[in-house]
């Protein structure tokens, strides 16, 4: 059985969508691959339908375009996106949009098994939503959800929080946020929640039992 595995985890560092996705993949127990969307060079749809109509799949040449015949190929799929501005982000939103590609007279991917996964520092039921929204006109089979919300803002990374008062850390901290000491225990990982590291093997379980 192949799993295909899809993050759009930020890029230059392995955070905890990469991490999430690559854990579901390896306790599967199945042939799998993973791929880091943010290391690819490709764009959104453009609306060339009249070139994937007949092949039912996105042949638009890019870095992204080999992994849409593989997706049709693949016994299962995971796919992860961080949560930007209350929505995943546009890295995994453009890979999805390409999946127009499947949807021309029937649906070559319809029931495919999905596992999906969001990550970020608050609010991700919309992004959530978002996604599964998406991923439902290709009528695939979504057969599990891990949501991390690890209320760490991108202000703990970006370097600038002692002059900052529009960013997400002055919002929770108020003036103290200028003040704050970044410390490594500031960024949760998803192993160290006991809950979502249950969610993670579950959802592992679940596309292991596909094949018995």
């Amino acid at each position: 059985m192949k799993v295909l595995g899809f993050s759009a985890g930020s890029v230059g560092r392995e955070g905890n969508v990469d991490r999430m996705v690559k854990a579901i993949l390896d306790r599967s127990g199945h042939d799998a691959e993973f791929v880091k969307l943010t290391n690819l060079n490709f764009s959104g749809c453009k609306g060339c339908v009249q070139q994937c109509a007949r092949p039912q799949v996105c042949i638009l040449a890019d870095d992204a375009q080999p992994y849409y015949e593989k997706i049709k190929k693949a016994d299962a799929v995971v796919i992860g996106a961080p949560v930007y501005f209350g929505a995943i982000a546009s890295t995994a939103l453009a890979f999805i949009e390409r999946f127009f590609g499947y949807r021309h007279v029937d649906i070559p991917i319809a029931g495919k098994p999905f596992v999906t996964v969001i990550g970020g520092g608050l609010e991700l039921d919309p992004a959530v939503e978002q996604l599964h929204k998406m991923l439902g006109t290709f009528q695939v089979n979504v057969i599990d959800t891990i949501k991390f919300e690890s209320k760490v803002p991108p202000c703990l990374k970006c370097g600038r929080h002692k002059e900052c008062e529009i960013g997400g850390l002055y919002k929770i901290r108020g003036e103290a946020a200028k003040e704050l000491v970044i410390t490594k225990e500031m960024f949760f990982r998803w192993e160290d929640d006991t809950a979502i590291a249950g969610a993670v093997d579950t959802a592992a379980d679940r596309l292991k039992r596909l094949m018995r």
